[in-house]
């Protein structure tokens, strides 16, 4: 996948699950933060930034260093992994953020994990379903950027 592509799944796949669990219980709720109420755009922007601090700190680096990398050396089948691996983490942890940031919408008593054992293990199978979609389309990508790079060479004459 490109790097925009990985972008674009991340914003998708960190917002959808936050936003369907958390919508009725955030929108148009007072955020004691800011002493205002949370609109849609609000909550969807925080999701988005939030998301986006992810992708910068994880996949932006990695994709960057690859596209490097396969530059100098050409495709090697780990770089398949090694992309799906950032991916992977960057997405684990927009969820983990996004489900755990609104814990303070349904109550202002949890203790340090708790969170997480509310809010984000609950909905463990589909946050694994999005993770397993991940590296499958990292893994099309992949195949597809194999295949670009062994026809690549077979035309210039390289074997």
């Amino acid at each position: 996948m490109t790097t925009f592509a990985r972008y674009l799944w991340l914003l998708v796949a960190a917002i959808a699950l936050p936003a369907w669990v958390h919508w009725p219980y955030v929108v148009g709720e007072i955020d004691l933060a800011s002493v205002e109420i949370m609109t849609s755009t609000r909550f969807l922007f925080e999701l988005a930034l939030s998301t986006s601090f992810g992708f910068v700190l994880l996949v932006l680096p990695w994709s960057l260093w690859l596209r490097r990398r396969q530059r100098r050396r050409g495709v090697l089948p780990r770089d398949t992994w090694i992309a799906a691996t950032a991916t992977t983490l960057a997405t684990l942890l927009g969820l983990h953020s996004n489900m755990t940031m609104y814990a303070p919408f349904y109550g202002n008593t949890w203790a340090l994990w708790e969170p997480t054992f509310e809010l984000f293990l609950p909905h463990a199978l589909s946050v694994l379903a999005i993770l397993a979609l991940t590296i499958a389309l990292e893994a099309i990508g992949a195949q597809r950027a194999l295949r670009a790079g062994v026809s690549a060479a077979v035309s210039s004459g390289r074997s």
